[in-house]
């Protein structure tokens, strides 16, 4: 059987004093993470005023 091994990160992104997200922030973190071999598989948004959860994993 070939069992492949994960590592998984939680990255917390954080909203504005108002309320909102910078898009243009959130594509750098992606993009920086994604060049380091991380892979986006979910998000979290709980609710107002809340950060953005991003759950990524990469192969070990």
């Amino acid at each position: 059987m070939n069992e492949q091994t994960w590592s998984y990160q939680t990255i917390e992104v954080r909203p504005s004093f108002l309320g909102s997200f910078d898009i243009e922030n959130i594509n750098e973190v992606l993009t920086r993470e994604g060049l380091m071999g991380w892979e986006l598989v979910s998000t979290l948004n709980v609710g107002p005023m809340r950060p953005i959860l991003l759950f990524l994993k990469k192969k070990c």
